[in-house]
């Protein structure tokens, strides 16, 4: 399904932008997106921010290892949603025992993701957090991903976020 968007003053109508910036790796249509291992690691939000960022040029097209190629669990407080212009649902997650340390954990258009073979657990994921209530504690798992750096409200300063969002669901406390 192709959501449609005017350009201003232009009468055209032209397919609404999807992701940009290591897209592919974002939304596991990279070449390595077979070598990520499935199998979730648990950890939390602390301990992905405290990660040293890895001083190379980020790939484009393929992951950098070994953090991306692994799936992370994780417990966290869930503090914000918000649609990006990429079309991402984008989430804020505090670590649950240090709130003051957060990363950013974003969940892909379903659409925006074709050839991943993802789109379905995109999709429920997307749904569900559609019913989770702000500041409530959240199960996420999903792949790690470098970002470049950049003043992403509420993104862990090494840059780590979990992109793609395989899985959300809330936590009884």
């Amino acid at each position: 399904m192709l959501v449609f968007a005017p350009l201003i003053g232009s009468g055209e109508v032209r397919p609404a932008q999807c992701g940009f910036d290591r897209w592919a790796v974002k939304t596991l249509t990279d070449l390595d997106a077979k070598r990520v291992k499935f199998a979730p690691v648990n950890t939390t939000v602390g301990k992905l921010a405290a990660i040293p960022i890895h001083e190379i040029r980020y790939p484009e097209d393929s992951r950098i290892e070994p953090e991306e190629l692994n799936v992370y669990r994780l417990q966290a407080r869930l503090t914000e949603v918000r649609r990006e212009k990429d079309r991402d649902l984008h989430l804020i997650l505090a670590d649950v025992e240090q709130p003051e340390v957060r990363i950013i954990a974003e969940i892909p258009a379903p659409e925006c993701a074709n050839g991943s073979g993802h789109q379905d657990e995109f999709r429920q994921a997307r749904e569900t957090i559609r019913f989770i209530s702000r500041n409530s504690v959240v199960e996420v798992v999903g792949v790690g991903f470098f970002d470049y750096l950049h003043d992403a409200k509420g993104g862990a300063k090494n840059g780590i976020e979990l992109h793609p969002v395989l899985r959300v669901r809330e936590l009884t406390e």
